[in-house]
């Protein structure tokens, strides 16, 4: 005989709290707590004792700190947020050296044989066509 089991259910920090509330304050047994709250399991509540007397109601926040997010990170992701922050510090240094548009466009050029124009002209700011009309002008220069 199989038995259909329930799926996984999450309790909310107020629920947890009023378990907690009504077995330790109130002095109510864990099975009648956990008949009226609708938890499944009486070994939930007495895990969340422990956790609320170790950390206090802190305990179940779903957030986790600053500090654990940190060390959870994978190293793509480090890699990632390193990376972010290397561009952004690049755009930054690229807006104050190039004010004019003379220098953006000498910079779409040196990098067009590696990357395509589209993407350096959105980089620098500049507009597709402005750039095509700039070379067309050098071009009648020469």
């Amino acid at each position: 005989m199989t038995r259909n089991r329930q799926p996984y259910s999450r309790y909310s920090k107020q629920l947890k709290l009023e378990a907690i509330k009504r077995v330790i304050e109130e002095e109510q047994p864990v099975q009648d707590v956990i008949a009226d709250l609708g938890i499944r399991h009486r070994d939930n509540v007495y895990e969340w004792i422990k956790k609320y007397r170790k950390d206090g109601p802190s305990a179940f926040d779903r957030s986790l700190p600053n500090t654990v997010q940190h060390v959870i990170k994978s190293p793509i992701e480090e890699q990632v947020e390193e990376l972010k922050v290397e561009v952004e510090a690049l755009k930054k240094y690229i807006e104050i050296l190039m004010q004019g548009e003379e220098e953006k466009y000498r910079a779409i050029e040196a990098l067009e044989g590696k990357y395509p124009v589209e993407l350096l002209c959105n980089a620098l700011d500049i507009q597709k066509q402005e750039f095509e009309a700039y070379r067309e002008r050098r071009s009648t220069l020469r």
